[in-house]
């Protein structure tokens, strides 16, 4: 797909530049946002969608070929020690580096993602999980995993017997595994705490989560069963809210032990055009880019100007995911999903139990690390 827009002043009818080759993962109404952001501001961008299931391993093989690299890059941000240490990102420029970044979206690109005071990303969003509910309904007594189970359990009637919403998938698990003392890294799931965090994990299902659709089908059946009423208390993040009806009806609370993570902008060191790159990821991250993606989408934004004009529902998503705690910078981090997504939903169908489980993704993560070294 490409868009071109017109030059300006007395030279508009000359041919528009070469375009700026961008790659991302937006979703098609965010695409449709970001197409007319481009036109009004009059960028000639070529632009390519990559799914995000398969995002970091096309990434990845582009980046290593060398020669058909895009110009700017959306990644999520748990790629970014990998393509850092592969040594495929250049430097962002100062002034961008400079910007009033929030302290939670400096936490995506800054600390272990740096080398020698220089970062090599630029942050577009900031999310992870939180706890939804109807305004209607009385918060959780704390941010616990154990209170948020059992606001849900308390409000189980017949017609509603599934008032948690809580998906079978890796980063869901996160909260539970560490609030049994385990973390998302290979040293992080090898002692009992990981079998009781899938016990309890498990045992939702049916109980006050529904039997998981089929995969693939995740975002949908929530978003038909949050519309429908039938979910009460919902655990999920800033992506999902953006299609929901009556956004002001909703009521946020944190999640303890929720990860917490974002989307960032990279340019490449085989860019055609990083300059280039550099602009729109500027046009990406200025304030009225942001304020705009925040009031369509309720997603959180990077910049404390733009978050100041964001609406209630988005600052309320920010307070939440402040005590969100961020994933292990690592260059394993996003493989480790490949392990654990599959032995969660063999539990969850018990069709394993959590310790045969758990054993299973044990044996795949110290695998994983004796092949790439220790994250």
């Amino acid at each position: 797909m490409c868009l071109l827009a017109c030059g300006g002043g007395d030279d508009a009818s000359a041919p528009a530049g070469p375009p700026i080759r961008f790659l991302h993962t937006f979703g098609a109404e965010e695409t449709e946002l970001f197409n007319a952001i481009v036109v009004e501001r009059r960028l000639t961008v070529e632009s390519s969608l990559v799914p995000f299931a398969r995002g970091q391993q096309v990434i990845s093989a582009i980046l290593a070929g060398g020669t058909d690299c895009p110009d700017l890059m959306r990644i999520d941000a748990t790629w970014l020690p990998g393509l850092r240490t592969a040594g495929y990102l250049a430097p962002v420029p100062a002034d961008l580096a400079a910007r009033d970044w929030t302290p939670e979206a400096k936490g995506l690109v800054a600390s272990a993602w740096r080398s020698n005071d220089q970062l090599f990303a630029v942050p577009q969003t900031v999310d992870g999980l939180v706890v939804v509910r109807d305004s209607s309904r009385p918060a959780p007594a704390s941010p616990a995993i154990t209170d948020v189970v059992a606001a849900a359990r308390a409000t189980k009637t017949p017609s509603s017997p599934y008032p948690l919403g809580v998906r079978v998938d890796g980063y869901w698990f996160v909260p539970w595994l560490r609030a049994e003392g385990g973390e998302l890294r290979p040293t992080g799931i090898g002692d009992v705490g990981a079998v009781v965090a899938l016990e309890k994990f498990a045992a939702l299902y049916g109980d006050v989560a529904s039997p998981p659709p089929p995969s693939g089908t995740e975002a949908p059946d929530e978003l038909r069963r949050w519309n429908a009423h039938e979910l009460a208390y919902w655990i999920t993040g800033p992506w999902q809210l953006g299609a929901l009806r009556d956004r002001d009806r909703l009521a946020i609370t944190p999640l303890a032990h929720a990860p917490r993570g974002g989307q960032v902008l990279v340019v490449p060191t085989c860019a055609r055009a990083p300059a280039e790159g550099w602009r729109l990821a500027a046009e990406l991250t200025d304030t009225p880019a942001l304020a705009r993606f925040a009031a369509a989408f309720a997603t959180v934004p990077t910049r404390e100007s733009a978050l100041a004009s964001s609406p209630p529902l988005v600052r309320a998503l920010y307070e939440a995911l402040k005590s969100a705690e961020p994933l292990p910078r690592a260059v394993n981090t996003p493989l480790l999903f490949d392990d654990l997504n599959p032995a969660l939903a063999a539990a969850v169908a018990r069709d394993a139990t959590p310790t045969e489980a758990i054993d299973g993704v044990r044996h795949g993560w110290h695998r994983l690390t004796r092949g790439e070294g220790h994250p």
